[in-house]
């Protein structure tokens, strides 16, 4: 077996490996025992130690065919190890006494088959067993008086210790994941950026406007967002908005940004379809359903007559509002081939006029203080 298919198998087939490689060992060492002092204890380990690695090198096997049911494997492998453990402690004709060593293992391997609620339970069951073993079993056997006290209180820390140990690896492992799924999802972030950055010219040239624009939309949302008492940061969020909505006009034909009269049917079919850009380049990816609802929505109106669904009121997202605002505010202050632009204040007083019909009066508020 290469270090790369091993380095690639499942946790819970490395487990049932190490168990399955040691037991074979131990019989191993076994039988060279009974080869040299014929002893009847090392005869009972070898057949124990024949009967684990059998049970684990079969159990191994078994587990390559489970590859569809990787929870109820791993559930099978802690219930094996339980098993193994507690026969362990029970009987072990070498060691006797000092096999409650063995419990501390149980806590580590399983820790690293389960999630934090199944280890939880794992552990409940592990101390209660831990509890009848010292109550019932014999390692105190041979230590009496204070001795015995001071050990049953240090086996007591160990085993107490193991659970908190099989804890800490619970928590690094979630720790790990989470790292792992930022990472994965910062280079998904970068590859629709980059994507949607070689879009850019082509957008300046179909709509004659310059790249600019995204950093004043970006600048805009930002302050009107922090303006409206938005309580997390949205800056990456606002930033990839900005860049989405001026690239999603590239969707659209020429004809149309120079266009004067009402759209036809038609015409306004295609128009509504650039709001679906988002949902088109960041579907099933978790971390981008904010953006895209907010870029889905942004052309709905509280009153209901909005596109594409024709939501109202709170059933559309403050940011998708926030978009649809400033994106009305840029257009009427940007000046076009047709119609010279709007001051500042000229377009605010267009935007009260939708106050209540097309936006929400609180935001149309907020963005009244943010352009002072």
């Amino acid at each position: 077996m290469n270090i790369k298919k091993l380095m690639a198998m499942p946790v819970q087939q490395m487990i049932l490996l190490l168990v399955g490689g040691m037991a074979s060992m131990a019989a191993l060492f076994g039988i060279i025992d009974a080869v040299y002092s014929r002893s009847f204890d090392s005869k009972e380990m070898i057949m124990i130690s024949l009967a684990v690695a059998i049970l684990a090198w079969s159990m191994f096997d078994f587990q390559k065919k489970l590859t569809l049911y990787i929870t109820f494997s791993k559930l099978i492998v802690v219930s094996f190890l339980f098993l193994i453990m507690v026969a362990g402690s029970i009987y072990n004709p070498m060691l006797p006494g000092q096999m409650w060593v063995m419990l501390l293992i149980f806590p580590v391997l399983s820790s690293l088959l389960v999630h934090p609620r199944v280890y939880g339970y794992c552990s409940i069951i592990f101390l209660l067993y831990v509890i009848v073993y010292m109550a019932f079993g014999e390692a105190d056997q041979g230590v009496e008086g204070d001795a015995g006290a001071l050990f049953a209180a240090l086996r007591i820390l160990f085993v107490f210790g193991s659970v908190l140990l099989g804890g800490i690896i619970i928590i690094a492992r979630h720790q790990q994941k989470k790292q792992h799924e930022e990472r994965a999802f910062q280079q998904q972030k970068q590859q629709v950026i980059h994507m949607l950055q070689c879009f850019i010219p082509v957008g300046e040239r179909k709509t004659q406007t310059s790249r600019q624009e995204i950093s004043e939309m970006s600048l805009l949302l930002k302050a009107l967002w922090t303006e409206h008492g938005g309580q997390s940061s949205k800056d990456w969020e606002i930033d990839l908005l900005s860049l989405l909505h001026f690239v999603s006009r590239v969707k659209l034909p020429d004809y149309m940004f120079e266009k004067e009269g009402k759209l036809s049917e038609f015409e306004l079919e295609v128009v509504q379809e650039h709001c679906f850009m988002a949902k088109e380049l960041c579907e099933d990816v978790p971390g981008f359903l904010e953006v895209q609802h907010a870029f889905l929505y942004h052309h709905e109106k509280i009153n209901g007559t909005g596109y594409p669904y024709r939501l109202k009121e709170d059933q559309i997202p403050t940011l998708s509002q926030m978009l649809g605002l400033v994106e009305v505010f840029l257009a009427m202050t940007t000046p076009r081939s047709y119609r010279k632009a709007m001051t500042e204040r000229e377009a605010y007083e267009e935007i009260r006029k939708l106050a209540g019909t097309s936006f929400r009066e609180d935001i149309v508020q907020a963005f009244g203080r943010v352009i002072g």
